[in-house]
């Protein structure tokens, strides 16, 4: 560090007296705004100032406060990095770091503080364990099960066999309800407005009892009644609404430490038998799906999709929609894996050398790593699954088509319009020049017919007319493919994802088409030319566009210009 930072301390007029203790280290104090004095020591980094310093209050010279983001060592947690770009003029940097450690110390509501940061309080306990959790918390009492290990609660669940198997995939390891014991989740009432645990502060026996009953009602109380039992050891679920309006989870671990005590008991909240039982608070680590799809950013509505293509831009698609937490997906497709396409599908190259059926190496793989995700798998082609009966299209939320053959897109349309499920086709072109995703029967005109001209092109397309086809060969016939890579096929995946998210919010208006463009150069060196429509601006093309419904449609034209509505949303 070539800065000198206690030169910098000291012409601030807000601190005196700066003491270099040692190296980065000083002594100081700091006058807030109301003229309060408080002795701090501060620590510098040597990439000060991209790193910041630390600062505590020092106790050689002041107790430390109980106030909201002051550790019980008097450290001063002043800022939340994430997202925050501060000066990297060292002055500024100290000014920034005092009006952040300011704020903290002459908060006007420390408790609403204390609860906006309970998970991170109740964690600093002394004696708390950690307990794992994918039980998805509901607004009535219930009995659910605990996972324990050698005597200790491990993870909360409902003993079902989704549950299990969720659990068991997540640890590796076989569950069944011989592994588990009985736990009861109760979510509270009313608002809790009282202290945050914290350290060696910890809510005793009386104080749980008391909470419980003055934060449930009635009819909850009536309801944990029936939670009654014997037992060596209790273990509790508990929600609690905060002052903040967020709920926490967090969990209570009761041991019985007298033994003579032998009757139905609910130690959570019989008064007479607080001294009778130890209790241990479990901090709960949620990996309960509402959390997981939470914190992922993903969509919270239920979709029954069918996904029909599962190659390249298909397998994308499949990816990237059950990362953002859709759960029931039947796949269509009469393909195997070949490792010629490898590079440009999600399965990779090791999956390729088993020559497996796309859809069967799909599901194993998403059910593996998304073990509440369930697929359904037909290894056969689209028209003849449905001209066979053994599969109804309206028994489907959406229908997703990634098959990239026009022909077949063709006549499929005409069956998805036939139903009451709206559908999102899409497909990339050669060369990555672009990539495109359409709505159709999601109410009024539009649909795969309109896009065909009378010459038999594509109104969407950005390649121009060529007598020569859009492929490569490289071993016959067998051999040939469209030319495009692995970046193309997310692209226009991600393309359609978004139109996904839009539907479940409800924010598709008919049926438009979205397109992206790529580079033209790789195409325009293979001899080839684009179309007027790839002239236009990446801005035009990526908002929806209406442009290519034909009011004469054959297959459409009847249909009234409303917006669809289903029932089933």
């Amino acid at each position: 560090m070539n800065i000198d930072v206690q030169e910098l301390l000291q012409e601030k007029e807000y601190l005196d007296k700066v003491i270099a203790v040692e190296p980065y280290h000083y002594e100081l104090f700091f006058e807030l705004r109301n003229g309060y004095q408080i002795p701090l020591t501060i620590t510098f980094s040597p990439l000060f100032p991209t790193q910041l310093p630390i600062v505590h209050i020092n106790e050689k010279y002041h107790h430390i406060p109980d106030i909201p983001h002051v550790m019980s060592s008097g450290l001063v947690c002043f800022l939340d990095k994430e997202g925050v770009i501060w000066s990297d003029i060292p002055e500024r940097t100290i000014d920034f770091v005092f009006d952040r450690v300011e704020r903290v110390l002459i908060s006007n509501s420390p408790q609403i503080e204390y609860h906006r940061e309970f998970s991170y309080y109740f964690g600093t306990l002394e004696k708390t364990e950690p307990v794992f959790s994918v039980y998805t918390p509901e607004d009535e009492p219930k009995e659910i099960s605990v996972l324990a290990m050698g005597g200790k609660p491990f993870a909360f669940l409902t003993d079902d066999a989704e549950s299990r198997y969720l659990l068991g995939k997540l640890l590796n390891a076989n569950i069944n309800s011989r592994n588990l014991v009985k736990a009861n989740y109760i979510p509270l009432d009313y608002t809790y407005k009282g202290k945050v645990p914290q350290f060696d502060r910890f809510w005793s026996n009386e104080e749980i009892t008391n909470i419980i009953r003055n934060h449930i009602s009635d009819d909850t109380l009536l309801k944990i009644a029936k939670f009654s039992m014997n037992k060596k050891r209790y273990f509790y679920l508990l929600r609690i609404p905060l002052l903040t309006g967020d709920q926490t989870i967090i969990g209570l671990w009761y041991e019985k430490v007298n033994h003579s005590l032998s009757k139905k008991v609910i130690p959570l909240i019989d008064e007479s038998i607080i001294d009778d039982f130890k209790v241990t608070p479990l901090f709960v680590f949620r990996n309960d799906d509402t959390t997981l799809i939470e914190r992922g950013g993903g969509v919270r509505k239920p979709l029954n999709a069918l996904l029909v293509g599962c190659g390249s831009v298909g397998s994308d698609l499949l990816f990237m929609l059950a990362r953002s937490g859709i759960k029931h997906f039947t796949l269509i497709d009469d393909d195997k894996m070949k490792i010629e396409n490898s590079y440009r599908h999600f399965l990779g190259m090791n999956k390729s050398i088993e020559s497996k059926p796309k859809v069967k190496l799909l599901k194993e793989e998403f059910e593996n790593r998304y073990p509440n995700v369930h697929i359904q798998t037909i290894e056969n082609e689209v028209l003849d699954t449905i001209e066979n009966g053994e599969i109804e299209l309206n028994d489907f939320d959406l229908i997703l088509v990634a098959i990239g053959d026009p022909n077949i897109e063709r006549r499929l349309s005409k069956l998805i319009l036939e139903s009451s499920t709206p559908a999102i086709f899409t497909w990339v072109e050669a060369y990555g020049i672009g990539g495109h995703a359409l709505v159709v029967n999601n109410g009024g005109k539009g649909c795969y017919e309109c896009l065909i001209d009378t010459e038999l092109r594509l109104y969407s397309s950005f390649a121009g007319k060529s007598d020569v086809p859009f492929i490569k060969n490289m071993n016959g016939c067998a051999g040939s493919f469209t030319p495009y890579g692995s970046i193309d096929s997310m692209e226009t995946a991600l393309l359609a994802s978004r139109l996904v998210f839009r539907f479940l919010e409800n924010d598709i208006q008919g049926n438009p088409l979205v397109s992206w463009k790529g580079s033209s150069k790789i195409f325009e060196e293979s001899g080839f030319i684009t179309s007027e429509r790839y002239k236009q601006s990446t801005d035009i093309l990526n908002q929806d566009d209406y442009e290519y419904i034909n009011t004469s449609c054959k297959v459409c034209s009847n249909l009234k210009d409303e917006a669809y509505k289903d029932d089933k949303r």
